[in-house]
């Protein structure tokens, strides 16, 4: 497994992911250990509202074994083994804040942050040719079960993948998954849903998943999830890429399904999402302009664990998914490679309207992300990093706010 921070547009566009997880071969062990410090802090600008954050101090480490052929063999090609494990520790730094800030742990009968924060898993791994299987846990960029690398530690999830690459351009992903490690909570625990205060369990998800390069240019994928006794979701994407000589774009467009089985625990689930995004870059700039509709008899589901929805078009810290929303947004992002090299910034905005608040009124939020990276380029401190998020959300009928996120970061590999 790779860890590894994006430049920052790349983060913006993709939903704001501090850090990203990347599964890469290797004909050697790989073993990575990752220094990341967090302050997280978020003001309401209602002084009602307790603002919750923290400072922590994390260490990770993973480790991704190369495969060993084994003595069986199929046609002439051997099956090949190997495993995987992480093991995640954070130390919060701060004083204890006795409210839930989703970053650390949280008690609620003592109404208490967890002073540790511990994660760890493993992972067995088959191989047999273009095809993969692993079992334990894994780290999942798909509909439904994104890995957020937003906080202090990630997420994870526990099951079974299968992955095989059917022709050169078709890629096959199945899989069952029956738990979830949130990225604020220690173990893995089963799904869940809550609706009108009461929490629905699921015994698992199984998915499957197609990627297909329709051309050079034009990439399709289909996904279909079904979360037992809660609802299935449906996603269809596609993405072409363009350039020339001077400019570059990239033409997404996606939609999502979601509805109950006709016997879900957690009630009526009906709901379509779909969305476009073009985004533009020339020399040094980014620019990217989105859109994006929800429309259905309820609002766009999202499992209990503030799971992301990174697929999205448009998901920020707060997620533009109620029912009937419509919502706009506008990147630009520069690097500064001629002028500080491993510098850049970038600044999102988001406004969207058509919904309604708990009450049946008119509403409409917005939200501006203001973000900075900087890599170190001096060989000495290769792999420190910096990251700066400022988040300003406001909302007609609501509790507006504002949040800073300051990470620094220092990935050594072995």
């Amino acid at each position: 497994m790779d860890i590894k921070l994006k430049p920052l547009v790349a983060l913006i566009i993709s939903n704001m992911a501090l850090c990203a997880v990347a599964h890469a071969e290797s004909n050697e062990n790989q073993f990575k250990v990752v220094l990341k410090n967090a302050f997280i802090e978020r003001n309401f600008d209602n002084d009602n509202i307790k603002d919750p954050g923290s400072w922590s101090q994390g260490i990770s480490g993973f480790y991704q074994s190369k495969y060993i052929p084994t003595v069986l063999s199929i046609a002439d090609k051997p099956i090949e083994l190997g495993v995987d494990a992480s093991l995640q520790y954070a130390l919060r730094l701060s004083d204890d804040r006795h409210i839930d800030d989703t970053i650390l742990p949280f008690d609620k009968n003592t109404q208490s942050q967890e002073r540790h924060f511990l994660k760890y898993g493993g992972t067995f791994k088959v191989k047999y040719d273009t095809t993969e299987l692993k079992v334990g846990e894994l780290f999942l960029d798909l509909p439904i079960t994104a890995v957020d690398t937003s906080r202090q530690l990630i997420s994870s999830y526990w099951g079974g993948q299968l992955k095989s690459k059917l022709t050169d351009n078709l890629q096959l992903e199945l899989g069952r998954i029956t738990q979830v490690s949130p990225r604020y909570e220690e173990g893995f625990h089963e799904f869940s849903v809550t609706s009108k205060g009461v929490k629905h369990y699921s015994d698992g998800l199984n998915y499957l998943d197609f990627k297909y390069n329709v051309s050079p240019n034009l990439k399709a994928e289909y996904y279909y999830g079904d979360l037992e006794d809660l609802y299935d979701k449906h996603y269809l994407g596609f993405e072409y890429s363009w350039k020339n000589e001077h400019l570059k774009s990239k033409t997404q467009l996606k939609y999502f399904r979601s509805e109950d089985s006709g016997a879900a625990k957690a009630g009526e689930i009906d709901n379509h999402n779909i969305g476009l995004l073009e985004t533009v870059f020339a020399g040094n700039h980014t620019l990217g302009l989105g859109y994006q509709q929800l429309f259905g008899d309820t609002a766009y589901p999202l499992p209990d664990g503030f799971l992301p929805e990174l697929y999205f078009i448009n998901w920020n810290a707060t997620g533009f998914f109620k029912k009937d929303e419509k919502s706009v947004h506008l990147i630009y992002g520069y690097n500064f490679k001629d002028y500080a090299p491993g510098l850049n910034a970038a600044v999102k905005y988001v406004y969207g309207t058509d919904f309604k608040d708990a009450l049946g009124r008119d509403n409409h939020e917005s939200e501006t992300n203001v973000m900075l990276a900087y890599d170190m380029q001096n060989p000495k401190l290769k792999g420190l990093s910096f990251r700066w998020l400022y988040i300003n959300y406001d909302v007609e009928h609501g509790n507006s706010f504002q949040e800073n996120r300051v990470f620094t970061t220092y990935t050594m590999k072995f």
